[in-house]
């Protein structure tokens, strides 16, 4: 039912990834993240098992009418969604911010994309907690269709814009 977001995956490998290597950690009485080469391989394997999940609200859950599937579904996609979060916010945009130190202009887009995924994020914490409930009124059932579809748009673009443009800002 929701091919835009299925559609911007389609081209990337279902096979599994080998789990990413911790890059060394700083030393000790240094704040400053270490470049991790690995990193952006697993936000994108995030976002991969991400979309998967949210077929399976839809798929497995909501069109069968299976709440408590979707409950259990929405609970495994808020939980790495928030796993996600941590991870670009801890060793994603600090790295970056001390990298574009000196360039103010990109470090000021890299803050916006930051502060616009507080908001997405947000919104999807608040979606997963409304629907994780495991019961739905008819009411429910309605706003659900578009809360999901507004979801769906919304990280697509998210995925599309981190992939396409800040994820290049991302070296050593």
């Amino acid at each position: 039912m929701f091919g835009f977001i299925s559609d911007f995956f389609s081209g990337r490998s279902s096979a599994p990834q080998e789990a990413p290597k911790l890059a060394e950690a700083p030393k000790p009485g240094t704040t400053s993240i270490p470049y991790d080469p690995n990193l952006i391989a697993a936000l994108e394997a995030d976002h991969s098992k991400l979309v998967e999940l949210y077929g399976k609200m839809w798929d497995e859950g909501f069109d069968k009418k299976n709440y408590v599937k979707l409950s259990r579904i929405l609970g495994e996609f808020k939980s790495l969604f928030q796993g996600h979060l941590l991870k670009e916010n801890v060793r994603f945009y600090v790295y970056l911010e001390q990298s574009l130190g000196g360039d103010k202009h990109t470090l000021a887009v890299v803050k916006e994309f930051r502060s616009d995924m507080n908001d997405i994020a947000n919104a999807v914490i608040g979606f997963c907690k409304r629907y994780g409930k495991g019961q739905f009124t008819a009411a429910m059932e309605l706003q659900f269709k578009k809360d999901y579809t507004a979801i769906g748009e919304a990280l697509t673009r998210r995925v599309q814009s981190e992939e396409r443009d800040l994820y290049s800002l991302y070296q050593a």
